[in-house]
């Protein structure tokens, strides 16, 4: 069994390297929103142990919510990088269908407290991805290519795709199979994946490619 605060622990590591290597980013605000976006997630991560583990009360909003603000975050933070024209409209058409589907979902079906919104939640990490692999395409076509690993907003990306592209066959696996049980131990591996591509990210990348 996973220590309680063990999410906590591994947000509090990114957003420490975050704050020492503050000064490489504070010229740009999408890099600073997303250290904001840590600490948002750190503060769910704690809130949602201390109500579940310590008040015993139903935490299924606060993950609902996190979910909900991850996907919109995500979309803000590619949508700021994109040039194309045709690429930029279609990360506004992904954030407009995730939106309607929220909606419907939360109003007419599942709510937002009494269940985990699963079925929402592998639809944001889809869109996800497909997000990231747009970043990524623009990002072969230009010449930042050439110093992508400098790129704090490189290391950012290939950590959220990391996880989320495995996140969803993981997903499928446990819900068809008997292997629930590890479940928790493979979004544990692919936390720690992500968050370690952060921190590499913030200690390798320079101020002037980010």
């Amino acid at each position: 069994m996973l220590p309680v605060y063990t999410y906590v622990i591994i947000y509090g590591v990114s957003i420490f390297f975050g704050l020492l290597t503050y000064s490489k980013y504070a010229h740009k605000t999408e890099l600073k929103v997303f250290l904001g976006f840590l600490i948002y997630s750190f503060l769910t991560e704690c809130i949602g142990a201390y109500l579940g583990r310590v008040l015993i009360r139903n935490t299924n909003y606060v993950y609902n919510i996190w979910n909900i603000f991850n996907f919109f975050f995500y979309a803000y933070f590619i949508f700021s990088r994109i040039k194309a024209k045709g690429k930029i409209n279609f990360i506004k058409i992904l954030a407009g269908l995730f939106s309607i589907v929220t909606f419907i979902n939360i109003v007419f079906y599942a709510g937002l407290i009494k269940v985990v919104l699963v079925n929402n939640a592998i639809f944001a990490k889809s869109l996800i991805v497909i997000i990231m692999i747009v970043y990524f395409i623009e990002l072969l076509k230009s010449d930042e290519i050439l110093n992508f690993k400098k790129s704090l907003f490189f290391w950012i990306c290939m950590g959220v795709f990391l996880y989320n592209v495995a996140f969803i066959p993981a997903f499928a696996l446990v819900k068809y199979t008997s292997f629930f049980g590890v479940f928790k131990y493979i979004t544990f591996s692919l936390n720690i994946i992500m968050n370690l591509c952060f921190i590499t990210g913030f200690i390798i990348s320079k101020k002037e490619f980010n």
